[in-house]
Parts: C-alpha cells; structure tokens; sequence
C-alpha cells in the first residue's frame, strides 16, 4: 500500500539523483501523472489495520502515507474499507470512533487540507426500515444485524457521522436477495428506497458528503441480461442518487481480485449492457 512506500536511490543514481531531485516511487509517479492530466486524486489505504498493530506502526503509516497525500492534485484519502465490519474492532463502536479521532488527528498534521473517506456497510439499512408491509419480518432482521453488528447499528452511524472526524463516506446499505424481499412481499427497488429515506431522516447527507456503494465489476464477460443490468443500476445507482446520495462508487474498472481480473466492460475493452 502506498502508506509504506519510501524513496531509497540506488547506489548507481547518487550522482544523478544530487542534480535532478530524488527518484520517485512508483505512486509519487502515479500521481503526478494523474494531475498532469486535471484528475483529482484520491489515496487508498487500510491505515485501520495500522492503528490495530499499534502506535508505532500507525505513526509510521501516517507519516509514509502524508509524504505522498501532500503532492499537488491529492485532494483526500480512504483510510479504510468495510470499517467495523467482520474486522479487528470487535463490534466496539467506541473503538471505531477511537481509530476515526486518532486518523483524523494525526492527518490533519501530516496531510491537511486533505479530505477523510472511510466506507461503511451498515447491515441494519437492508432490513426495509419503516415499511409497514413488512413490519414483522423486517423487525427481526434488524435485530439480528444489530445483535451481529454492534459496531454499525444505525445509533453508531449517527456517531461516526456527528463527529466530525470524516468528510465522505461510501455507504452500503446492505441490500438482501431479491427472494429475501419477495417472502417479505416486497422487492430490492422499495427496499432501497427505504434504506435511503431512513438515511435522509437521520440527516446523514447533512453530516458528510454521502455517496453510495456497490461492486459491479465482473470477471470475463459479462454474464447477465439488458434486464438484469437495468435493474442493478436502477437499484445501486439510480435510486441513492434521487433520494440523496452525491455520487455513487462503482467497483471497479480493472483489478486483479482473488486471482482473476474483473472489470466493468467485457475483455479488451468490449462493451457489454453493463457498461
């Protein structure tokens, strides 16, 4: 990750380096070139994990990852993914907001100005919160989710979100199978847009810059209909964007995850009704 990344010249660049600057790294030269062409750059990092192995080891990261946050064109920094979900924070809400207050504090000495991202899934917003139709079946999923998921009940949102400590979040709402909905008499677009009402009602988009988040991407091509397509972006995309998300975070345009590529349009740049 580029929180441990470091420029050390080799023994044959000394004279050049002395008149030409230090050699970059690899991400120092990946963002330089991402401003050269007008985008704005976000850095990504796990620094969650950091702070659990502890004060030395986060301290190191900090300051590794603040070297690079302050090139010009670097306007914020993930500095988690999936924060209390099925990590090392034990579902302490305490404990997540104790990483949120360290990071954000020790960000804003070693990259100021830059703005905070963390993403959430918050399990409980799946359950249709406030659909009456589904009142009892909903009741229980949202018990169990915040007896398994102490850490992201909607009361601990509310906290992360209040502090002060983030500036964007990607929120997950923890959507269902479409046949969890139908025994519920329901489907995913009315749960949705249940989710993102409840969000709305607590002010969350208020709070942070809100946006949602969905993986999309797939490995070779891919494997659905127009219909399915539709549905997914209508789900994922178009509904927290009309009832109050500022964007949407799609995963992803090209990586290599768990040994296989997967990507958003079809190999060697083949359209798809994704895409």
């Amino acid at each position: 990750p580029p929180v441990v990344a470091t420029t050390v010249p080799s023994s044959g660049a000394a004279d050049r380096t002395a008149t030409s600057g230090p050699a970059l790294t690899p991400y120092q030269e990946a963002v330089d070139a991402a401003a050269r062409r007008g985008l704005q750059v976000w850095l990504e990092t796990d620094l969650d994990k950091f702070w659990l192995q502890g004060r030395s080891q986060f301290d190191t990261a900090v300051k590794g990852l603040g070297a690079l946050a302050v090139r010009p064109g670097v306007v914020g920094i993930k500095i988690a993914d999936e924060l209390g979900y099925k990590d090392g924070f034990d579902n302490r809400p305490k404990r997540v907001q104790a990483f949120l207050r360290s990071a954000a504090q020790a960000l804003a000495r070693h990259a100021p100005r830059r703005r905070i991202l963390v993403d959430f899934v918050v399990p409980e917003l799946g359950c249709a919160p406030n659909v009456p139709a589904a009142a009892g079946p909903a009741a229980q999923c949202r018990a169990e989710a915040r007896a398994r998921f102490p850490a992201l009940t909607l009361e601990a949102m509310d906290g992360y979100l209040a502090s002060g400590d983030l500036d964007v979040v990607d929120l997950s709402t923890g959507m269902l199978d479409e046949s969890v909905y139908r025994s519920w008499r329901l489907d995913q677009v009315q749960a949705q847009r249940a989710a993102w009402r409840e969000v709305a009602r607590r002010g969350w988009p208020a709070r942070v810059v809100l946006q949602a988040r969905k993986a999309l991407a797939h490995p070779g091509a891919y494997p659905d209909s127009a219909a399915a397509a539709a549905h997914d972006l209508n789900v994922f995309v178009d509904i927290p964007r009309q009832l109050g998300a500022a964007g949407v975070d799609v995963w992803t345009w090209r990586q290599t995850y768990q040994g296989e590529v997967v990507r958003l349009m079809d190999p060697n740049l083949q359209p798809n009704p994704l895409w």
